[in-house]
């Protein structure tokens, strides 16, 4: 017998077209990225269609417990949420590495903390997910509506927390998406360290 008596080879119309595995005549496939024919994703599990996501700790279908978040960056979640997206985030103009963290703030609250692995983000662009209050008591302090949003890069190599500024600056939305080019910390401050000086700067480095 001939392969052409197989129904999966045999044309499927004059142009000598097969179904593709989806069962369409001359079709492209599954698409790349996708599991299956309903244009689904694998999770992070590997399940076609799965809900599971790694969590800020890089475990998939995590609870964010299974790493140390710095001590200056722990918060309550909200349901109020604001996104502000990266494209990079520096200290002294280079990259940050994996285990180093971005913490946000509202006045002296922590609204938000991401661990800076840009191998876990879509295209290498994090977000860090700002909270505000909701009106519960454990977000007291947070951030409301025409808020300051401010940051800090927690250097884990050095253990040292840094004031960062970001190149563009958006108040606080409740479902903002803010998309922001650049986060940037100096590690040297240069000023008085002299502490009985008239012009002692307690920030200073150098």
């Amino acid at each position: 017998s001939s392969i052409f008596d197989n129904d999966e080879f045999a044309a499927c119309n004059c142009d000598g077209d097969v179904f593709d595995e989806c069962g369409e005549c001359g079709g492209d496939g599954i698409p790349d990225g996708e599991c299956d024919c309903d244009g689904n994703v694998a999770d992070c599990s590997g399940e076609c269609g799965g809900s599971a996501v790694e969590d800020m700790c890089g475990e998939c279908d995590g609870d964010n417990t299974s790493c140390d978040i710095p001590d200056l960056f722990q918060f309550n979640q909200s349901t109020q949420q604001a996104a502000y997206f990266f494209s990079s985030v520096t200290i002294d103009g280079q990259a940050v590495i994996s285990n180093d963290w971005v913490g946000a703030y509202c006045g002296n609250s922590c609204v938000g903390a991401e661990l800076w692995d840009i191998s876990q983000c879509g295209g290498g662009v994090c977000e860090i997910i700002v909270m505000g209050d909701d009106g519960n008591e454990y977000s007291d302090g947070y951030c409301n509506s025409g808020d300051t949003v401010t940051f800090k890069i927690y250097d884990a190599s050095e253990n040292i927390y840094l004031d960062a500024y970001a190149s563009e600056n958006y108040p606080w939305l409740n479902n903002g998406f803010n998309l922001i080019d650049n986060l940037n910390a100096n590690s040297v401050i240069l000023g008085c360290m002299d502490g009985g000086a008239c012009n002692y700067n307690a920030d200073a480095t150098e």
